[in-house]
């Protein structure tokens, strides 16, 4: 077995390196790829079809504001990201294409608190990329 993995390594050694330097250098996504998904707060409907199709009922149906100058309030999915499968269910079955996949998959997600991965209303309807929180000491 030794012997065997010794010459695995030496038939190896002039091959090139596969390692990805990952946090300086990100790596080029596919376009199917599935990041955090994404609300258009003007199209969803409230109807919880999203909620209903979640594997691991990670979605809640929420009120929520409209905007955030606005006092009328509606019916809008919430996503526990710590329980999300990213299978894609919830985006295929959105009647109105409410939802969306983005190709973000660390920003907002890598945190010490569950409580983080719980993405509101508001924060799955941002325009611009999620800051991460901070880590605590």
């Amino acid at each position: 077995m030794v012997l065997k993995n010794i010459t695995r390594a030496l038939k190896n050694i002039r091959k090139p390196r596969v390692t990805r330097m990952y946090p300086e250098i990100r790596s080029e996504l596919p376009e199917r790829f599935r990041g955090l998904q994404k609300l258009d707060k003007s199209k969803c409907i409230g109807c919880g079809i999203c909620a209903n199709t979640c594997p691991n009922c990670a979605i809640k149906i929420v009120r929520a504001r409209v905007s955030k100058d606005s006092t009328k309030t509606r019916w809008f999915p919430e996503i526990d990201v710590g329980h999300c499968l990213f299978c894609g269910l919830c985006i295929d079955q959105c009647p109105q294409d409410a939802l969306s996949s983005s190709k973000i998959y660390t920003d907002g997600i890598i945190t010490w608190k569950h409580e983080d991965l719980l993405f509101t209303p508001d924060k799955l309807a941002r325009e611009e990329p999620i800051d991460a929180p901070e880590a605590e000491q």
